[in-house]
């Protein structure tokens, strides 16, 4: 595969074939060479003419001119060189080879011509292929143009009467000024045929799109043909700067010359004869003519005669035969279809300008109601209102990418808006496999068949479109991409491509909402991460100390067993013995009592040094907890307390995998913690199986003083408690703590000061039917009791 040729390669490729043309034939060639040479001879002349029976024939017409003031028929090629002269005689025939080289018949010339363009293309592979239909270049209109300014550049050099200015000269240099178009049309026909028509459409200057097409204008191409041809310099330099400035051409013997040929090509342009492919003035005629220091009378007349002129040179140089009449009615339509172009510039300008100030206006009212701290639905409901204000009342949908749901699929939101713009319908819908990412879609090009594949899928959402068929779908871009889809069912006015501004604000909105949530949603779970890292900590710092404390109350307990053995034996050795009732034995009751409590709190100290193991086994929870009621009962009465405890257990198994002992302490504990909250009415213990998890929950319920922030917070914590002097020890919660965690639970705590506190014990169960040793257990729970 070739591989693509660098701009100056193609360059050069293209000038080296034109470099290629063919040459001018013999004739031509010798004439030039004749005609400069001072030494050189009428006879010598008139020789070479009287060879080519064509070129003679050509010159005897040249004869018949008026302006040369010849009454009568000149039959010999000697008495016309004599007339004309050898200026005459040499622009003539490069004029008359010139044409024949680059005629429009040429290409039909028949095998002959084909062969060598075949050939061309075989020698030259950056060449083009010849097609006639291509061909979009008017070369007959294109010699019109020319002649047109040779007549008009030889006729006021003749009535300018300046030295500098030759009639002659200025007549072939305006002929052959536009010989680079047919040199690259020769060469490139399609490309050129490309040139042409851009430049039509745009009505713009032929070298600037020759120049963006090619690579290469005219003005270099006809430069180099007439070097190729060995063409005096002043021609080489007319066909190269012609379409320069008159201001910037370089100081030379034949700059007013070319000048001339500037000037004549603007007036023959404004005139409308033939085409010549610039659709643009650069420079003012008037100020031109008096740069050149050309007399106005000598323009006036020439311009006044140059249809007859050119009817007339075309016939004696056998150019084409065309009437002054048709040269005028040819030009008046052309010029009735520039203006045509023009109006219809204008007029699409001026559509296209209002175009743009609505896309402007919804800009800037888009802008005017956007707020920096919009939610993404919020800038959804503003970017399709302003849709419709733009576009016009309709259907109107917005698609826009929502993340992905549970399974890890990509969803969208779907939003429909009614012809007012408000919100009528939103659903986040699962995308399907085939949708394509819409950051990776292209909103400055036509509607992709991803885009079109969308639709079957979004047609369930679209039951508010009248027609399906009109639904349109744009892109809304940012910078990296689109991110959101507009469905529309207006007319494509304005274009995709005049509101590409206003969809780039829209998405660029959209992303910024879409920036600032992603934000706000992290910044929420970032709090939220770091609130879950302090309770972790705390509950860190919680396990720290009281593996400090425990490992601190085994050392002590190690060490105080002993002594306080001692005293407890000796005690109550001396209650026994002493009188009872004396204060001797009272006090000695008393040391033993109290020992027996330290004892008590010792083992309770032991228990967060050494954590217990539950020793599951099948246990009648309603009997336990019955149990564990009446005993407290039994307890406060002795005290004189008469609280009510009332029991409730509901939907229960009759036996599970629990440690008895430890399932009792704890409740126990808890009942405990209730009678000294101060309760008002009563005491509740309820027990339920907790739905789904499994859990066993054991809640005592009391209406007392309840817990303030504090307390309620440090009321797990060994030796923590709100009584004043001579309060309990503060180790009752606690020990239920580590009760229930031998069995895998916790303990909750839910208080409010001054309306009571819920204990529960939360702990997982392992039922009685999954252990072999435990008994079988009933198809039917028992239905709730209540113990009082």
């Amino acid at each position: 595969m070739p591989t693509e040729l660098t701009k100056p390669r193609r360059v050069e490729l293209i000038l080296r074939q034109i470099d290629a043309l063919p040459t001018l034939p013999a004739v031509a060639t010798r004439l030039l060479q004749l005609t400069a040479d001072e030494e050189s001879t009428a006879k010598q002349v008139v020789q070479l003419v009287e060879a080519d029976p064509a070129l003679t024939a050509k010159v005897l017409a040249l004869c018949k001119s008026a302006d040369k003031g010849v009454r009568h028929d000149v039959l010999t090629v000697e008495r016309a060189v004599v007339l004309l002269g050898f200026s005459t005689i040499r622009n003539a025939v490069l004029s008359v080879q010139v044409y024949e080289l680059f005629r429009p018949e040429r290409r039909k010339a028949g095998p002959a011509g084909r062969g060598r363009r075949e050939t061309d293309a075989r020698q030259h592979p950056q060449a083009e292929p010849f097609d006639e239909d291509a061909r979009r270049l008017d070369r007959s209109q294109l010699w019109v143009h020319a002649l047109a300014v040779a007549c008009l550049a030889e006729q006021v050099a003749k009535d300018a009467r300046l030295p500098d200015l030759n009639a002659d000269e200025a007549f072939v240099c305006g002929l052959l000024h536009d010989m680079g178009k047919l040199a690259l049309d020769h060469v490139l026909p399609k490309s050129y045929a490309k040139v042409v028509e851009l430049t039509d459409l745009n009505q713009a200057n032929i070298a600037e799109f020759e120049k963006r097409v090619i690579g290469v204008d005219h003005h270099t191409a006809g430069k180099r043909v007439a070097e190729h041809w060995g063409l005096p310099h002043a021609m080489q330099d007319t066909c190269w700067l012609h379409g320069s400035p008159f201001d910037t051409l370089p100081n030379l013997p034949h700059r007013r010359l070319i000048g001339l040929v500037q000037l004549c090509d603007q007036i023959v342009r404004a005139q409308h004869l033939g085409y010549s492919g610039n659709h643009l003035v650069r420079q003012d005629a008037d100020k031109l003519a008096r740069k050149l220091e050309l007399p106005p009378s000598a323009i006036d007349n020439a311009v006044a005669r140059l249809h007859d002129a050119v009817e007339a040179r075309s016939k004696a140089l056998g150019l084409g035969d065309v009437p002054s009449k048709d040269l005028f009615l040819q030009s008046i339509q052309r010029a009735n279809v520039a203006l045509g172009r023009l109006n219809h510039a204008l007029d699409l300008r001026s559509r296209t300008t209002a175009v743009q100030a609505r896309v402007l206006d919804a800009i800037n009212a888009f802008h005017a109601a956007n707020q920096p701290d919009r939610s993404t639905q919020d800038v959804l409901d503003a970017i399709a209102a302003s849709a419709i204000h733009l576009l016009g009342p309709g259907f109107t949908c917005l698609l826009h990418p929502g993340g992905t749901n549970h399974q890890g699929r990509d969803t969208w939101l779907i939003a429909q808006y009614d012809h007012d713009g408000n919100p009528i319908h939103a659903q986040v819908a699962e995308a399907p496999p085939h949708a394509p990412r819409i950051e990776q879609l292209d909103a400055s090009g036509a509607l992709s068949m991803d885009l079109m594949g969308l639709l079957p899928w979004v047609s369930d959402f679209l039951v508010a479109a009248d027609d399906l068929r009109q639904v349109r779908l744009m892109p809304l871009s940012a910078g990296w991409g689109a991110v959101a889809l507009l469905l529309h069912d207006r007319p494509a006015t304005p274009t995709a491509q005049q509101l590409t501004p206003v969809t780039q604000t829209w998405g660029a909105a959209l992303a910024a909402a879409d920036r600032h949530e992603g934000a706000r949603r992290l910044g929420e779970e970032l709090a939220d991460a770091n609130a879950a890292l302090a309770e972790a900590q705390d509950r860190l710092l919680h396990t720290e100390s009281l593996t400090r404390l425990g490992e601190m109350a085994a050392g002590a307990a190690h060490e105080m067993n002993n002594p306080l053995a001692i005293i407890s034996g000796r005690s109550q050795l001396l209650a026994h013995e002493l009188p009872l009732g004396t204060k001797h034995q009272a006090a000695a009751a008393s040391v033993a009592k109290e020992a027996h409590r330290l004892s008590d709190l010792i083992t309770c100290l032991r228990m967060f040094a050494d954590p217990p193991q539950a020793q599951r086994q099948p246990v009648d929870l309603l009997g336990l907890l019955d149990g564990v009621v009446k005993q407290t009962r039994q307890a406060l009465q002795s005290r004189d307390q008469s609280t009510p405890i009332y029991l409730h257990v509901r939907d229960t198994e009759s036996a599970f995998l629990l440690d008895p002992e430890m399932l009792r302490d704890a409740v126990t504990e808890l009942i405990h913690n209730a009678v000294q909250a101060n309760p008002t009415k009563a005491i509740t213990v309820s027990a339920v199986v907790e739905p789904g998890r499994q859990n066993l929950l054991v809640k005592v319920i009391d209406d007392g003083d309840g817990m303030d922030g504090h307390t309620l917070d440090h009321a797990l914590d060994p030796f923590f408690s709100n009584k004043p002097a001579g309060r309990r020890v503060g180790m009752g919660l606690p020990r239920a703590g580590q009760l229930a965690a031998a069995h895998g639970g916790r303990v909750d705590l839910r208080s409010e000061l001054g309306h009571g506190t819920t204990a529960t014990l939360v702990l997982p169960l392992e039922p009685a039917g999954e252990s072999a040793d435990a008994p079988d257990t009933p198809a039917t729970p028992p239905p709730a009791r209540q113990v009082a």
